[in-house]
């Protein structure tokens, strides 16, 4: 039954995607979150607790199962079982990007079943591209702890304004989601004639909820302080996928007052942390995923004002684990009881870029993600801004890269800028390093292309 309703609902929103009106009168119709999204969304809002311990309990089943049914987990030769966190801690290894590239196929265990799962295929700060499988159902679960995670705030599945990664027709200046109750607007459009038409139509369809990148948020909210606009009406701002960085804290929470609550997480769901308060403390949610803090030798942290790397566990990917994996990003504990709370002190890592058009408009390379297998025809890419309006994207082919995936390439980006920028594809043998020996996503030539 539930999955007839979503099937039917997902029709419904492809038939109605330049219907807005009408896409608004058969969300308000929509059966509620707990019927749309079947039993397992309600059994994991139910069981969220944001006050939750450290949940050994789970973190010890999936490890030993890992250990024993993966092959790459098994040719470690860790004595089973594990028995204890201070054994998990003390003995099993950790996993990185270069184990999934390499060996992602040997980290898929006996219960898994290609039917279950799908692929998903990202880019990272390293410029190489990494693929791995996730549960279908993973969604229940994600929408499941938004939506609690929202609710702090007064949120009961109204409809929302977006403003994230969704590039819209031209002359199309938003469009309605009634599944997910999602007002959508053009991420990639940062003119401030286009902020004026957003603000006039979250008036227009009494928007009191805003989900945003925070580089989005923050520029609406600039045109807003220009404009004089009363933004009262937004009771929230919901943030995740991009860093939340002090200065749009700064004018979103300190100027204007808003309430601003931040997610943190990764496209490998295996962790969250929520800044609740938009004051950049992160609180791990134990009941999401095991989190930890190591230093540079890989040394578990444990105590608070010590910079190290967020490795994440997850407790219910049964068909490819990732267990102990380092995710590259850094942070702090600011408050830290053993196995019980912890929050993180800002998180570090995910450097904030601007992609300039001739006119000053901009874009970010977290919004030109390509989330499809075109990643699975290259070996690597990275960002170069020589000139305002002209970018060049480098990209390392693999054999089976043609002149297809070239042109599906070109017409991605070109899409997602301004029509008079130019996007130049090169295809080269390695990528340009930094002093630090690492490959940087982005290399620009405009000094004022950093936020700081």
């Amino acid at each position: 039954m539930r999955n007839t309703i979503l099937k039917l609902a997902i029709w419904i929103n492809r038939s109605l995607s330049k219907k807005p009106k009408i896409a608004k009168a058969v969300a308000s119709i929509m059966p509620p979150n707990r019927l749309l999204y079947g039993s397992s969304y309600r059994k994991w809002y139910n069981s969220i607790n944001f006050n939750a311990p450290i949940e050994e309990e789970r973190i010890l089943a999936i490890t030993n199962y890992a250990y024993s049914n993966a092959k790459h987990y098994s040719s470690l030769n860790v004595d089973l079982p594990i028995i204890s966190l201070n054994d998990f801690r003390n003995r099993i290894p950790f996993c990185d990007k270069e184990i999934i590239v390499n060996k992602g196929e040997n980290l898929l265990t006996k219960q898994f079943n290609y039917s279950d799962y799908e692929i998903v295929t990202t880019g990272s700060t390293s410029g190489l591209p990494t693929t791995f499988y996730l549960p279908k159902k993973r969604y229940q679960k994600e929408y499941a702890f938004y939506h609690r995670i929202w609710s702090q705030f007064g949120y009961e599945n109204q409809l929302r304004g977006v403003i994230r990664n969704e590039k819209l027709q031209e002359n199309q200046h938003y469009k309605l989601n009634p599944v997910t109750k999602e007002l959508i607007f053009d991420g990639f459009n940062s003119t401030d004639s286009y902020y004026q038409i957003i603000y006039k139509t979250l008036k227009d369809f009494k928007i009191e909820y805003l989900q945003c990148y925070a580089s989005s948020a923050y520029n609406f909210a600039v045109a807003a302080q220009k404009h004089n606009w009363d933004i009262t009406f937004i009771k929230a701002i919901f943030l995740s996928s991009e860093n939340y960085m002090p200065h749009q804290r700064e004018l979103l929470k300190n100027t204007l007052g808003l309430n601003v609550v931040s997610v943190y997480g990764h496209s490998e769901k295996l962790i969250m942390a929520v800044d609740f308060n938009g004051n950049g403390s992160y609180q791990v949610i134990n009941n999401y995923g095991f989190l930890e803090l190591i230093d540079e030798d890989g040394n578990l942290i444990q105590e608070t004002g010590i910079t190290g790397e967020i490795v994440g566990t997850t407790l219910d990917n049964y068909g490819q684990p990732l267990i102990r994996y380092k995710t590259g990003d850094l942070s702090s504990y600011s408050v830290y009881v053993k196995n019980g709370k912890r929050v993180l002190d800002g998180i570090q890592g995910r450097t904030f870029f601007k992609i300039y058009n001739k006119d000053n408009t901009f874009v970010t390379p977290t919004a030109l993600n390509m989330h499809n297998d075109i990643y699975l025809h290259i070996n690597g890419y990275q960002y170069y801004q020589p000139i305002k309006g002209e970018l060049h994207i480098k990209i390392i082919p693999k054999e089976s890269f043609t002149v297809t995936h070239e042109n599906l390439l070109i017409s991605h980006f070109s899409k997602r800028l301004a029509k008079d920028t130019l996007v130049v594809l090169k295809k080269v043998t390695q990528l340009t390093k930094g002093v630090n020996g690492k490959v940087q996503i982005f290399i620009s030539n405009i000094k004022e292309d950093k936020l700081i």
